[in-house]
């Protein structure tokens, strides 16, 4: 995303840090985790964790960030469970706010914060188990794929606008080239096919 663009999103505050409202940031990370779900076919909870991580300095690496995430799919390994969205959202608000996390909550606000975030999605979503949300779902369809890219937006940004309000100062850190970008399939494809022999 062009520099000016970001500059947009973002405020300074006294001492030259980019500063952007938890509601905004929120709304970006949602957003940026859609994008990596629908272009990068990352998994559900392999975008939440990613973009939280990525976005707000998890201290993971990205490719730890999807190994991590990457069993949590399907609603953990396809068996129906526990959506991946919100299981994804959850160990990243664990990275941030988590009771060793750099900015730790003590553990039990932490978990009380947590049981109201699943509770949330609950009573959004009418479910938590992946099974139960996709019933209605022929596999591989495009709705399906929308509607899992909806949950995933909506637990990213419920799981940041949790954390931020919880610990503001997190905002300091946040990422916004990285939130505000959007990849297409297209630039992936073409960045594929002309990269440099042995280029990372």
């Amino acid at each position: 995303m062009a520099l000016k663009a970001v500059e947009r999103l973002a405020s300074v505050d006294r001492n030259g840090q980019a500063t952007s409202s938890p509601t905004n940031l929120a709304e970006l990370a949602g957003k940026r985790a859609r994008n990596f779900f629908e272009a990068h076919h990352l998994s559900c909870s392999e975008a939440a964790l990613l973009v939280i991580n990525e976005g707000f300095g998890g201290g993971l690496s990205p490719d730890q960030a999807i190994a991590m995430g990457s069993g949590f799919g399907g609603g953990i390994g396809n068996s129906g469970c526990v959506c991946g969205a919100l299981s994804g959202a959850v160990m990243g608000m664990g990275l941030l706010v988590g009771p060793r996390g750099p900015f730790a909550l003590e553990k039990k606000e932490f978990r009380k914060g947590v049981g109201h975030f699943h509770d949330q999605f609950q009573q959004q979503s009418g479910a938590v188990c992946c099974r139960n949300l996709i019933a209605d779902f022929r596999k591989g369809s495009r709705a399906r794929k929308n509607f899992c890219a909806d949950l995933t937006e909506g637990a990213v940004r419920d799981a940041v606008a949790y954390c931020l309000e919880k610990r503001p100062e997190i905002s300091r850190q946040a990422h916004l080239e990285f939130l505000a970008g959007r990849d297409s399939r297209l630039s992936l494809l073409v960045g594929k096919l002309f990269r440099p022999p042995f280029a990372g």
